[in-house]
C-alpha cells in the first residue's frame, strides 16, 4: 500500500446504491488506488456492502464517523489516507477507468500544481427537462470546465468536491475543511472545498482543470425538478452568508442581483435566473436570522 501514489477519499451517506456504483468504477481503475470510503453515520451503516469489495480493491479500508457532515467526513479521509496524493469522490460519482492516471499526470506534468479539478459529467436516472440548462446543472454537481486543461482564473471556477485532488503535503497545510460548512444531513448547504482551494492558492501552487479526468456523476430525478433548485440555490445564499468577511456590501449585491437575474429569466426564459433570486433570498434571511442571535 506504501507503494500507492493516490489515495481516494469516498464520503457516503445513506446512499447505498450510489456507493455501490462509485465502488465498482473504482475496482475497474487502470491506475492502482488506496480507497478509504467513510461512513458519515450512515443507518444502516454500509460495513456490508464495503466488505464485499474488498476482493476487488486490495488497498481498500473503511472508517466511521458518528457525527454526520460532510466536511468532518473528508477531514477523517484525508487522516487515514497515506499516498502522496488524495483526491476525493462522492459516493454518486463513478470515475471512469483512466481518471487516476490523469490525475497524477497533471501533478507530475507541473511541481507548482497543488490542486486538480476533473470533469464531473452527468448520467440522468430519468429523462432530462427541456428546461434544465448546463448553466443550472452546476449547481447539480456538474461541471463545465471545457475541453482544454488550464489554470483555474477564479473562485467561480474551483474544482468541485464530486473531483477534486490535492497533494498531500500542500491539503496538511491548507486543510482541514471547514465544519462550519458542507453537507450535513438533509440540508443543503456547500461550500467547504472554497477557502480550502483558497489556501492552496495562497500557499503558492497552482489550481489545475483537468477535463480528461473524468467521473460520470448522478442526476437523480430529484434533481431534475424545479424545487431541488429552488432549495440548492436558497442553501447557496445561506453558504454564502456563513462565508461572508464583508456580509453588508454583499447584501447590497446581492439584492441588486435578485433585480437583473428576475429581468434576465424574463428576458431569456434561462431558469438558473430565476432560481438564483432564491440565493439572494438565502443570504438576506440567514443573515438576519444571525443579527437577532447577536447579543
Amino acid at each position: 500500500m506504501n507503494e500507492l501514489r493516490l489515495s481516494v477519499v469516498v464520503c457516503t451517506h445513506n446512499r447505498p446504491r450510489d456507493l455501490e456504483r462509485c465502488l465498482e468504477a473504482l475496482a475497474a481503475l487502470e491506475e492502482p488506488a488506496e480507497v478509504i470510503v467513510v461512513d458519515s453515520a450512515s443507518d444502516p451503516p454500509c460495513q456490508k456492502l464495503v466488505e464485499r469489495y474488498r476482493p476487488l480493491v486490495p488497498a481498500l479500508r473503511l472508517a466511521r464517523e458518528e457525527t454526520p457532515g460532510l466536511s468532518r467526513a473528508r477531514n477523517r479521509g484525508f487522516l487515514e489516507a497515506s499516498a502522496a496524493v488524495v483526491a476525493f469522490v462522492d459516493d454518486d460519482a463513478a470515475p471512469r477507468p483512466d481518471w487516476g492516471g490523469r490525475v497524477l499526470a497533471a501533478f507530475d506534468a507541473d511541481p507548482r500544481v497543488g490542486c486538480v479539478g476533473g470533469a464531473c459529467v452527468p448520467v440522468f436516472d430519468g429523462e432530462r427537462p427541456r428546461w434544465l440548462s448546463d448553466r443550472l446543472l452546476q449547481f447539480a454537481g456538474i461541471t463545465a470546465l471545457g475541453p482544454h486543461a488550464r489554470e483555474a482564473r477564479s473562485s467561480a471556477e474551483w474544482p468541485f468536491g464530486a473531483n477534486m485532488a490535492f497533494r498531500r503535503d500542500v491539503l496538511a497545510q491548507a486543510g482541514p475543511f471547514p465544519e462550519s460548512l458542507g453537507r450535513e444531513g438533509a440540508t443543503l448547504l456547500s461550500g467547504d472545498e472554497g477557502p480550502v482551494i483558497e489556501s492552496v492558492r495562497r500557499l503558492g501552487f497552482t489550481v489545475w482543470l483537468e477535463p480528461s479526468a473524468i467521473v460520470d456523476h448522478s442526476v437523480p430525478v430529484e434533481r431534475c425538478t424545479g424545487r431541488y433548485y429552488w432549495r440548492r440555490l436558497w442553501w447557496q445564499g445561506v453558504t454564502r452568508s456563513r462565508g461572508a468577511t464583508r456580509p453588508f456590501l454583499l447584501g447590497i449585491r446581492l439584492s441588486l442581483a435578485a433585480v437583473v437575474r428576475f429581468t434576465a429569466f424574463v428576458l431569456t426564459r434561462d431558469r438558473v435566473f430565476l432560481y438564483r433570486t432564491a440565493e439572494s433570498a438565502g443570504f438576506l434571511v440567514d443573515r438576519a436570522r444571525l443579527a437577532r442571535r447577536s447579543p
